[in-house]
């Protein structure tokens, strides 16, 4: 459920120039961190973006890519499952930091690793005798600078073993993804299971919902402009269809905590459902986090209504399409999760160097 071509336009041109000269290999895991989350490789996207941070002084932890990409783990996979593949990132990252013969971990970003590694090739030599003289100063100054670039060799061997490590990863990846992409397996592993997860659970809870959602789906794959526009049609149809299982209409009025009265009848599913999100959430999440937790829910809800609606005034884009389906989605899964208990925003994950 991804622009199948832009990807592999873009895998290839990652692995056609990975050998350029001056190409970095912190900009080569930039192009494989941007090719993982258009593919929603969500578990590869956190092993390449952590690669990007400077762990050693916290910045997993605060960094909101890295929280954006726990959060639709646990959408797709539930938190026991996203755990997992997150401590598999994270293990496989800590050990291409590992420097041989040691249990010493580098944890700075590959491209202060980079800059770091240039440097100690300057000072190495820095430290070169060009005068081969035979005086006792000279042999004296020889043996001097010997034993500095001695020192130094270790550290020059690490950075490069870790460079390259990294560097052999994000190839490996890039052709595992072009094989993919070729064999017709344009979705990651994840991405898969969390579609599973969401038609098992739309079955059982909103079976027409479901219906709109596979309607969303063939109508994407069909592409003339008016599939497209059936795919954004369906795609609020959709989540009409679970908002009226999650939470049906009453017709009552509800004031919010912002004091704004909302009306819980049948054309008003918007209001529905940040109220189940609310009433299911309010069990767990108080104050600020809780207004945070709704208002992003609410916007996410307007967005895509915005966009289902733009299909019915002017043409829309396949990308634009497929961007709607893909929202609604992750909403109807994240909606879903509230629903079972196993919401991201009732349970947080992250890996040991968060």
């Amino acid at each position: 459920m991804q622009d199948h071509d832009r990807v592999a336009r873009l895998v290839s041109t990652a692995l056609d120039n990975f050998d350029a000269p001056g190409q970095s290999v912190a900009s080569l895991v930039r192009q494989a961190a941007r090719i993982a989350s258009l593919r929603q490789d969500f578990a590869a996207q956190y092993r390449f973006q952590i690669e990007l941070l400077d762990v050693a002084s916290g910045a997993a932890k605060t960094d909101a890519t890295v929280d954006g990409i726990n959060n639709n783990l646990i959408t797709l996979l539930g938190v026991g499952d996203a755990r997992k593949q997150v401590l598999k990132a994270y293990y496989g990252y800590e050990r291409g930091r590992r420097t041989a013969g040691t249990e010493n971990v580098n944890v700075i970003s590959i491209a202060q690793i980079e800059a770091n590694l240039a440097q100690l090739h300057s000072v190495y030599a820095e430290y070169s005798v060009t005068d081969k003289g035979s005086n006792y100063y000279a042999d004296e100054a020889a043996i001097a600078a010997d034993k500095q670039q001695a020192k130094l060799l270790p550290l020059i061997q690490g950075h490069a073993q870790i460079i390259e490590h990294v560097r052999q990863d994000v190839h490996s990846y890039l052709l595992l993804t072009e094989t993919d992409l070729h064999t017709g397996k344009p979705t990651s592993s994840v991405f898969e299971r969390g579609l599973e997860y969401v038609r098992t659970s739309l079955a059982e809870r909103a079976p027409s919902a479901l219906e709109k959602f596979s309607a969303a789906e063939a109508s994407l794959a069909g592409g003339s402009p008016e599939d497209l526009t059936h795919a954004l049609t369906s795609t609020r149809r959709m989540i009409k269809d679970l908002a009226d299982a999650l939470y049906p209409a009453t017709g009552e009025t509800i004031v919010g905590d912002d004091k704004v009265e909302r009306v819980m009848d049948d054309e008003a599913y918007r209001n529905r459902l940040i109220q189940f999100a609310k009433e299911k959430l309010g069990k767990r999440l108080q104050g600020k986090v809780m207004g945070d937790t709704l208002a992003s829910y609410g916007k996410r809800i307007t967005n895509l209504d915005s966009m289902a609606n733009k299909g019915v005034h002017s043409d829309v884009t396949a990308a634009e399409a497929e961007q709607c389906v893909i929202w609604s989605f992750m909403l109807a899964a994240d909606l879903l999760r509230i629903a079972d208990g196993t919401s991201a925003d009732l349970a947080p994950v992250g890996a040991p160097g968060e």
